[in-house]
């Protein structure tokens, strides 16, 4: 049986680095990165600017998982509006025009940050936003985008609200602040969450939270669990 095909946009970063390795067995990838990358099959692109060039890469693909962004937390508004909002848009685009049924976007807890100094027993996803950085300003945007398009196409969406994922496979150490700390994402649940999430079924549109199993941590992962039965671990 053929391999389904994924393509992952920002494969060239810390994120889609991990997911490439983990990925490369079991689905026919196809890699896009304004970056080059040493790999036969992947695609340089700047996907700030619509390109029918790139677009046609997004022909019979099963999911795309929309990495490529500006990281930067501390970055301004002028620096984040081209790659967390343009490229986007037009990632959106593609997937609405190729017809691709499962679009996973890269969002970001930066988008409830400012809950850090709120006393909150549980964050949800359907709570009133609080970001603490025009970067998380730029993600729920992004997320805006992408359940507008799902609206219009039929485009399963599910927006990952990322934790930390340090580079490499380092664990938080003992001087870790407790609100990084239960931030944390493993490589091995990173990999899990997206994995059920490019082969959960009936979902039209949802926002999720990704990190692992963190002790003392007031993120909500049931809902995740119970969506695309993730199983974090600590």
């Amino acid at each position: 049986m053929a391999k389904r095909r994924v393509l992952i946009t920002g494969a060239a970063g810390n994120i889609g680095t991990k997911l490439s390795s983990a990925f490369v067995d079991n689905y026919d990838l196809m890699l896009l990165d304004r970056k080059k990358i040493d790999v036969p099959t992947a695609i340089c692109a700047d996907l700030s600017n619509y390109d029918k060039n790139w677009a046609k890469y997004f022909e019979n693909v099963s999911a795309v998982i929309h990495l490529a962004a500006n990281p930067n937390e501390r970055a301004g508004w002028q620096e984040l509006i081209r790659d967390n909002i343009d490229s986007v848009l037009n990632v959106c685009h593609a997937c609405g025009k190729k017809k691709v049924a499962r679009l996973i976007f890269a969002s970001s807890c930066h988008t409830m940050g400012a809950y850090r100094d709120k006393n909150v027993d549980l964050i949800t996803a359907d709570m009133e936003p609080l970001p603490d950085c025009d970067y998380g300003v730029s993600k729920l945007i992004g997320e805006r985008i992408c359940k507008s398009f799902s609206d219009q196409y039929p485009l399963s969406v599910i927006c990952l609200r990322i934790g930390w994922v340090p580079r490499g496979d380092r664990r938080p150490g003992i001087d870790t602040n407790a609100w990084l700390r239960s931030l944390w994402l493993s490589n091995r649940d990173l990999v899990q969450v997206f994995q059920k999430s490019i082969e959960a079924k009936n979902i039209k549109f949802k926002i999720l939270y990704a990190m692992s199993n963190n002790q003392g941590m007031n993120w909500d992962l049931e809902t995740t669990m119970k969506t695309v039965s993730y199983k974090p671990q600590y």
